[in-house]
C-alpha cells in the first residue's frame, strides 16, 4: 500500500493529537516532518515515542516534492498564510479550525487552492464522530422529515488558560470563533438549509472577577435558516462534571437526538440513588476517534482523488456565521448573514 507523505505545522496540543493518530492509527500515511515555533516541549514528548521530531522551518517540507500533503495545526491566525503558501508548494491541505479570523484572507486561500488544483478539508471533527453522523444519515433518510429546530449544547470541561489569549492572533480568540465554530459547523451540517440570521447573547460569567479576560465565556445563539427552520445553540467554557456534548434534531415525522458519551454505560441503583457516569473529559477522550477518522478520510480522499467531506466553504460559512454572532452580541440585533458575506462568493 503506498503511504502518503505528510508534513504537520504546528506541534501543539491537537497538532500532537494530530501527529499520534498518524504515527498509531493512519497506516495510509507516513509522518516525515514537524515544524512549530516552540518546539522544545513537542520534541521532548516526541522523542520518548519514537516520532519525528520538529525544527522551526516549515518551508523545507513545503519543498520536499516527496511531501503530498501539510496538516496544519498553527494559531488561527497564520492559517489562511499557510494555505496559500503550501498550494503555491502544490500540497493538499488539511487545515485545523477555525480556516481563519480574517474573511479576505480566507477568500484569498480558497483562491490560492482552487488555482494550485490542491484538495483543503477543514477541521471540523464533529462531523466524523459516529453520533452526529448518524444523526446526519437520519436527516438524509428523511426519517426525521423537515428539519425544524436543532438544539445544541457545546460545554467545555475547562475554560482556556491566559495563554490562549496572548498567543500570535490571540486578540481575535473568542468563544464564538474558536469554540463555537463547531456548533455553528453542526447546524449547518445537520440542515439542509443555510443560515440567514444570527441572534446572540454573550455574558462573562466564568470570568467575571478576571480583570484581565474581557470576553464572553458563556452565550446562547440563534439560527435561523433560509426555510424558516431554527437552531438554538447554549456553549460554555466550563462544565464541571465533563465534556458536554449533546444535540437535538426536530422534525416533522420526529426526533433524533445525540447524547454524552460516557467511559461505561453501568450504573449504580442503590438507597442513594441512581448514579452514572460523568460524560467524559477531554477532547481526545470524546473525539479521539473523530480526529483520527477525519485524517483517514483526507488521505483517502487525496489518495482516490474524490471530494473532501469539510472544505474551504465550509470554513468560510462557519466563519462568517460567528462574525455575526459577535457582531449580534455587541449590537444587540438581529444580523444578517448577507451582511457579512464577502463579495463574490
Amino acid at each position: 500500500m503506498k503511504k502518503t507523505v505528510i508534513g504537520v505545522i504546528g506541534a501543539g496540543a491537537v497538532g500532537r493529537v494530530h501527529i499520534d493518530n498518524i504515527m498509531t492509527a493512519i497506516p495510509q500515511a507516513h509522518l516525515k516532518y514537524v515544524s512549530d515555533a516552540y518546539p522544545e516541549k513537542y520534541n521532548a514528548w516526541a522523542s520518548d515515542l519514537g516520532y519525528p521530531l520538529a525544527t522551526t522551518d516549515h518551508t523545507t517540507m513545503l519543498k520536499d516534492p516527496e511531501v503530498e500533503a501539510v496538516v496544519i495545526c498553527a494559531p488561527a491566525a497564520l492559517h489562511g498564510d499557510l494555505i496559500i503558501e503550501a498550494a503555491e508548494h502544490g500540497k493538499h491541505i488539511f487545515c485545523e479550525k477555525p480556516f481563519d479570523y480574517d474573511l479576505d484572507k480566507i477568500v484569498k486561500a480558497m483562491a490560492a487552492v482552487e488555482k494550485a488544483g490542491v484538495k483543503l478539508q477543514i477541521g471540523f471533527n464533529r462531523r466524523f464522530d459516529k453520533n452526529f453522523a448518524k444523526a446526519r444519515t437520519l436527516v438524509d433518510s428523511g426519517e426525521i422529515g423537515d428539519v425544524h429546530v436543532i438544539k445544541i449544547t457545546s460545554r467545555d470541561p475547562i475554560p482556556p488558560a491566559i495563554e490562549y489569549f496572548t498567543a500570535p492572533g490571540g486578540e481575535h480568540c473568542s468563544i464564538y470563533t474558536d469554540t463555537t465554530i463547531h456548533d455553528f459547523d453542526m447546524a449547518r451540517f445537520l440542515n439542509n438549509s443555510e443560515v440567514v440570521e444570527v441572534f446572540a447573547y454573550g455574558s462573562k460569567l466564568i470570568n467575571k472577577d478576571n480583570p484581565i479576560i474581557t470576553r464572553a465565556d458563556t452565550i446562547a445563539v440563534t439560527l435561523k435558516f433560509a426555510d424558516n427552520s431554527l437552531c438554538v445553540i447554549d456553549n460554555s467554557w466550563q462544565a464541571v462534571y465533563g465534556y458536554d456534548q449533546r444535540a437535538e434534531v426536530f422534525g416533522t415525522q420526529g426526533t433524533a437526538t445525540v447524547e454524552n458519551d460516557v467511559f461505561t454505560q453501568t450504573t449504580l441503583h442503590s438507597a442513594k440513588g441512581i448514579i452514572g457516569e460523568k460524560p467524559l473529559v477531554t477532547i481526545k477522550d470524546r473525539y479521539g476517534a473523530a480526529y483520527a477518522e477525519e485524517v483517514r478520510q483526507f488521505i483517502f480522499s487525496v489518495q482516490q482523488d474524490t471530494p473532501v467531506k469539510a472544505t474551504g466553504l465550509d470554513g468560510l460559512l462557519a466563519m462568517v456565521i460567528a462574525k455575526a454572532a459577535v457582531k449580534s452580541a455587541d449590537e444587540g440585533r438581529i444580523v444578517k448573514i448577507s451582511e457579512i458575506m464577502p463579495e463574490g462568493v
